[in-house]
């Protein structure tokens, strides 16, 4: 019967006349419209290759590319909900925790940023940022959003917070909550996170981490640290693409969380709806009772097999290959006289790298150059210091010494070359 009943469907499907989308039948019905076709959307897609050292969005491994061609399952399947698990071990991996509360949002790093300030912060509360760069800055327009008592402190570009520097503001402000990024990748600075968590428990405040640019790169151990609240991204050490947003709250932070006096402004980000959806606090057997949005299954699969990754690859080789990366590119770039822009080696963050343009050099120009001349896109910086710098990211699968070898070998070519002078 079951065989029968297909075999009635699919001569209806293709029976149907006059739908275009089939394919079958190229003289279908023509409904006047005052809007024109665009001539633009009449020929397929083509793309150059890239290789893409900007420090924003990293080439993906092999594995998280490939699975983009996948058959796309149905979002409620079982191999669809191991996926969602698998997914959630890899991130705890990477992030060195056990806690339950781990999952991913659908949407960039800063939807990431959004929803744990959202789900950890209730109107009035005070909240301290430490700002070393321009992410931080973006942070504390969202938490003045959310009706946040924001405290900013604040380094200059290039250097990062002491220990002490932080105690001494958690002991002036006494806030609800600590912000701090673990990497700032607008001015290549990394803040260590050893000893944070201790201070935001002797202070009695929540510790919210952005490692967006330093997860798959440089150690979290988000346990030993006792940090209480993470966010990362799918596009750089995790390996994926751009459209992901993992999340770990600790169980310190979830008991916040449900003190909360008011819901948290945002549905698509509220962390117990999420538990739910990613059956956490929901039995998978009430899996339609779970449904929250709809999800991505093609950018799941990518982040999936990014994480498989790092984990076929060990996290802790996976570190020591980003460090040996690091390494030479400060080694290439002390031959070509090239400055850093974070003068103290131990503040410098690894995935990232920013220097200074020579003088006489224009950055723009050294920009354009790799791109044209070597299909390798670099940046001018972001937002801080803009045009006047060169920031150069290799991680993920680009954090490896003959990627490193290629990057700095056309950067030596475009400074040596008069079409990047200065008028």
């Amino acid at each position: 019967m079951g065989i029968d009943l297909g075999i009635c469907l699919v001569t209806l499907i293709f029976s149907i006349k006059d739908v275009s989308c089939w394919g079958a039948n190229t003289n279908t019905t023509s409904f006047p419209s005052k809007y024109k076709k665009p001539e633009c959307l009449k020929s397929p897609l083509e793309t150059e290759s890239r290789l893409l050292a900007t420090g924003g969005p990293a080439n993906p491994y092999n594995r998280s590319f490939d699975s983009l061609q996948l058959p796309i399952l149905g979002m409620l399947e079982d191999p669809s909900i191991k996926i969602l698990f698998d997914i959630q071990d890899g991130i705890r991996y990477v992030l060195q925790t056990k806690n339950e509360y781990t999952l991913v949002y659908h949407g960039t790093g800063t939807t990431g940023m959004t929803g744990v300030l959202d789900n950890m912060i209730e109107p009035g509360e005070k909240v301290l940022v430490g700002i070393i760069g321009y992410w931080a800055t973006v942070a504390s327009n969202i938490a003045k959003r959310l009706g946040a008592n924001v405290i900013q402190m604040e380094k200059p570009h290039g250097s990062r917070f002491s220990l002490s520097e932080i105690e001494a503001a958690l002991k002036q402000h006494r806030p609800n909550i600590l912000y701090l990024i673990n990497g700032e990748s607008t001015t290549g600075v990394y803040q260590p996170l050893e000893g944070i968590g201790e201070l935001c428990y002797k202070y009695d405040c929540i510790s919210i981490i952005d490692v967006v640019a330093t997860v798959g790169q440089q150690p979290i151990k988000m346990d030993e640290n006792k940090i209480d609240v993470v966010y990362l991204s799918s596009q750089k050490g995790c390996g994926g693409i751009v459209g992901l947003a993992p999340v770990s709250f600790s169980p310190r932070a979830m008991r916040k969380v449900r003190r909360r006096q008011t819901v948290p402004k945002f549905y698509q980000t509220d962390i117990t709806e999420q538990a739910d959806a990613w059956y956490i606090t929901m039995p998978v057997e009430q899996r339609n009772e779970a449904f929250l949005h709809s999800i991505s299954m093609s950018l799941l699969y990518s982040l999936r097999e990014g994480l498989a990754n790092v984990v076929e690859e060990g996290i802790e080789n996976v570190w020591q290959r980003h460090a040996d990366t690091h390494r030479y590119i400060q080694f290439r770039a002390r031959k070509l006289g090239l400055e850093p822009y974070v003068k103290n080696p131990e503040d410098r963050l690894i995935g990232t790298t920013i220097f200074w343009a020579p003088k006489g050099k224009d950055a723009v120009k050294i920009e354009h150059y790799m791109l044209e001349k070597f299909n390798i896109e670099i940046s001018v910086g972001l937002f801080v210091d803009m045009g006047k710098v060169i920031r150069v990211g290799l991680f993920g699968s680009n954090a490896n010494r003959a990627t490193a070898t290629v990057v700095m070998d056309a950067l030596e070519f475009a400074l040596n070359s008069t079409d990047t002078n200065s008028e």
